[in-house]
């Protein structure tokens, strides 16, 4: 039975066949060919074809050896895993602790930013439910090598398959409708290759959707292009695959129509088609350059060209045409997929364990450390609006207090200025009491008080009011209106809440009291019974006894109607509206900064398993393949799967070139920066400069408590990319935008 090519060493795929379907060997000429040599059951051992694929027995120790680093990669994602549903466990009391500090606050309407931060934490839960799920499913399918074929709908997905699997062409689809509806897995050399539906089509969001579920489990993606002009909506598809950390190998299908009964033309063509790889190099540069939308580079990505149908029609269930086949380039596609899996299954197999976690926490902790960057910049607002108010009181209670003097004074002069002219006209009456009543009542003294504490309370809430607006502006500002942000002091203070206070010792205003009594009534018919025995002189000692009697009758009152304005405005308008705004204010800021700081706690937790699990992984790839680099003393590491690794060690002598090939991202090594050199490595990642001020967490807090929160600004864009590596090394949250 025939099994392998004796030239190129090529498996022959049936025992009938006249031709190598990869080299185009003439079995018939094999006695003149190969000198006598026998077809063999094995595959030549000194072939040096740059087409030879590996055997069946090399391809099954190879995919042996996969399924240990596979089980390696569970273990390893799986304790890391279980390190990081710990440390976000134990968020929850903390926000539960938040939420009932809030709850006090019930002066104002507060942002709601506790709430969305406890929403934000269920469903981070959930998101690490789905990773221990995908764990598992990756573990129960681990004894296959998976890979996704990806493309457009009609780019010959189908085509491909009916190829590796020697097909009858059932599943191919005709002019433009979607044909693979479902998922379908098949086997090849020992791996399992999956057709999933066409993605990009019109109506076809749940096929993209099915699609993109599958190669969330691939070992490897075999991403199908057309000559004919790759669409805008092919490189989005990329990019969310590149996202996932997934290796990708392309694979672009000429389009051009071949028509095997004229075989010599379409032959001719179709060498000279695929010849001109000037055009097709064209091709994919232009489909790379997308990568620059979505902050990704795919400069890495290797495509062979290949023409499917050709392929497909020259194959022994059909015409059994070994040129045609071997012109077709077809055996260039599985060399380079059996290739791929030969030179870096084994890693592949590891790194995807470890990239069904580490893609998610990635993710989580970008968004943690940006609820602890918002909780932090709210905190940051609602202190400046604090020393704004504090600021702001110190000088109207000055104002107001110099007022309340300058009241007190033209009240007084007032009452010493028709005292004097009353003394001279009712010394001798005694209805003098009742008479200076009237007069007291007609300088309309309670008005004045009463219209002065009015106007006192209605500067204080607008200052409120104003700070509240203004609180309400820059909170929506500053994000940009992701929270229900609103600042709400409720009706303004009136006056009648703090007039009974002026009201109640001021008695001695108000018509009907009987004010005459409080300085003798009798006093003036006492005095005309003895005016005779020496007028002059009672006339005199009349008039003093009538001032004194006003005097320590009226003054009093008015110290005592003082002494209450200035309590009231003190205890109530100051304590109450301003003080108690105050407190408001920093209890509020409290809470934020305590919140933001406990976020920052837990991104900074598992931030700290995340890099654990990636210096596993780079351990892995330093040691992996013919010549393992040397790393000593890993001090840090950063990384966005599939975009960008960052490592920070002592020593270490690295090929990055070949660790980024291996990773299937850019890889960066370090040496460890002194001082001010690991600021320049911080802007240099995040190509943004940096300012950050710590600021302590507690109430009265001393410039040596340790629980500072740390939140970095910058007023030049970055992007995600830098922005996850920059917070990564940096252990903080960073946010865009002048200093708070």
């Amino acid at each position: 039975m025939l099994k392998f090519c004796p030239k190129c060493g090529a498996k022959v795929l049936t025992p009938t066949a006249k031709f190598c379907m990869e080299c185009g060997f003439n079995f018939g000429e094999l006695n003149q060919e190969a000198n006598g040599a026998e077809i063999s059951e094995s595959a030549p051992q000194n072939n040096t074809e740059t087409n030879i694929v590996p055997s069946t027995e090399e391809m099954e120790t190879e995919l042996s050896a996969c399924q240990e680093y596979a089980e390696r990669g569970y273990k390893l994602a799986q304790e890391k895993f279980d390190e990081m549903q710990k440390t976000l466990s134990d968020e929850r009391d903390k926000l539960n602790n938040a939420d009932n500090a809030q709850e006090q606050l019930r002066r104002l309407e507060n942002t709601e930013l506790i709430q969305e931060q406890k929403d934000a934490l269920s469903n981070l839960s959930k998101q690490m439910e789905t990773i221990q799920a995908d764990i598992d499913m990756l573990h129960e399918r681990q004894k296959d090598f998976s890979i996704i074929i990806y493309g457009r709908t009609m780019a010959g997905k189908s085509t491909l398959m009916e190829i590796l699997t020697h097909g009858n062409g059932e599943s191919i689809g005709k002019g433009a409708q979607r044909t693979t509806l479902d998922v379908r897995d098949y086997y090849w050399q020992g791996l399992r290759i999956t057709d999933v539906p066409g993605v990009c089509s019109f109506g076809g969001e749940e096929d993209d959707k099915l699609a993109f579920e599958a190669a969330r489990s691939a070992d490897l993606i075999l991403f199908l292009l057309t000559d004919d002009a790759p669409q805008a909506g092919e490189a989005e598809c990329l990019a969310q695959l590149k996202s996932l950390g997934k290796p990708v190998l392309g694979v672009v299908n000429v389009k051009m129509a071949f028509d095997i009964t004229k075989r010599n033309i379409a032959l001719r063509n179709l060498n000279k088609r695929l010849a001109d790889t000037q055009r097709l190099n064209t091709i994919c540069k232009q489909f790379k350059n997308f990568a620059g939308n979505y902050n990704q580079d795919w400069s890495d990505i290797e495509f062979v060209y290949t023409h499917l149908n050709a392929a497909f029609q020259a194959q022994p269930e059909r015409g059994n045409d070994a040129e045609v086949f071997a012109a077709s380039q077809f055996g260039r596609v599985e060399k380079f997929i059996l290739d791929k899996v030969r030179s870096d299954g084994k890693f592949l197999r590891i790194k995807n364990f470890v990239d069904i976690a580490a893609v998610p926490t990635c993710q989580i902790l970008t968004e943690i450390y940006a609820h602890a960057a918002k909780s932090l910049a709210e905190s940051r607002i609602w202190r400046k609006k604090l020393n704004e108010l504090l600021r702001w009181r110190k000088k109207f209670e000055k104002r107001t207090f110099d007022r309340a003097i300058a009241l007190q004074n033209h009240i007084m002069d007032q009452v010493g200025h028709i005292m004097d002219p009353f003394v001279d006209k009712y010394y001798e009456n005694d209805k003098a009491g009742e008479l200076w009543e009237k007069e007291i009542n007609k300088l309309n003294l309670n008005k004045k008080y009463n219209d002065f504490l009015q106007e006192v309370a209605d500067e204080c809430d607008r200052k409120r009011k104003e700070l509240s607006d203004e609180l309400t502006q820059e909170l929506r500002f500053s994000f940009s209106g992701n929270s229900a942000v609103s600042v709400e002091m409720g009706s303004t203070t009136p006056y009648a809440k703090y007039a009974w206070h002026i009201a109640s010792n001021a008695l001695m205003f108000v018509p009907g009291i009987g004010w005459a009594a409080r300085i003798g009534i009798g006093i003036g018919g006492l005095l005309i019974g003895q005016l005779f025995s020496n007028k002059e002189e009672k006339i005199k000692e009349n008039k003093k006894k009538l001032r004194d009697a006003l005097t320590s009758g009226t003054w009093p009152m008015i110290n005592n109607m003082q002494d209450t304005l200035i309590k009231t405005i003190k205890d109530k308008i100051i304590g109450e509206g301003i003080d108690g705004f105050a407190e408001t204010l920093a209890k509020m800021d409290h809470t934020l900064a305590k919140l933001g700081y406990s976020q920052e706690l837990l991104a900074n937790g598992l931030n700290e398993k995340y890099k654990a699990l990636n210096t596993e992984l780079l351990q892995e790839a330093v040691s992996y393949g013919d010549k393992p680099g040397f790393v000593s003393s890993i001090n840090d590491t950063a990384r966005v799967p599939g975009q960008q690794f960052i490592m920070i060690a002592d020593k270490f002598k690295l090929d990055d070139k070949a660790i980024s090939r291996l990773l299937g991202e850019e890889f960066q090594a370090v040496s460890t920066p002194q001082g001010d050199e690991r600021a320049n490595l911080l802007e240099n990642v995040l190509g943004a400069k940096l300012n950050s001020s710590p600021f302590p967490v507690n109430e009265n807090a001393k410039s040596g408590d340790d629980e500072l929160a740390e939140l970095c600004w910058t007023d030049k864009v970055y992007s995600e990319v830098s922005l996850s590596l920059t917070e990564q090394l940096l252990d903080a949250p960073i946010m865009e935008g002048e200093k708070i």
